[in-house]
C-alpha cells in the first residue's frame, strides 16, 4: 500500500483527491503544521485486523484504560419529576406528525 502524507490546513480544498488516493488503496497520514495528526486507511479485513491489535496494544501500555462497569455508580442522579418522552416527541422525530 502506497502513502501520502497531507496537511489539514489544505484539506478542504483536496478531499476528493484524498478520498481517489484511499479509494486507489493509499494510506493518508494527516499531518497539522508538519507533525502527523491522524492517519486515514482504505477499510479491508487486514486494517480491521491492525487496528483492533493497536488498540489492544495501546491498552496494554496503559495509554488506554478500559472501561469500568459501575463507574457512575452514585453519581448520577435522576429527578423524580423526571418523565419519558412523550408519544408526540416520539412521532415528531420519526417525522410522523
Amino acid at each position: 500500500m502506497s502513502e501520502k502524507t497531507f496537511d489539514i490546513a489544505y484539506l478542504s480544498d483536496n478531499l476528493l483527491e484524498l478520498l481517489s488516493d484511499i479509494q486507489n488503496n493509499m494510506e493518508i497520514t494527516l499531518t497539522r503544521q508538519g507533525v502527523p495528526w491522524a492517519k486515514v486507511l482504505p477499510i479491508s479485513p487486514e486494517n480491521l485486523t491492525v487496528e483492533k491489535v493497536g488498540l489492544n496494544q495501546m491498552s496494554n501500555q496503559g495509554i488506554l484504560e478500559p472501561r469500568v462497569a459501575g463507574f457512575w455508580q452514585g453519581q448520577v442522579k435522576i429527578a423524580d419529576d423526571f418523565d419519558d418522552i412523550s408519544e408526540e416527541v416520539i412521532a415528531a422525530f420519526y417525522g410522523e406528525e
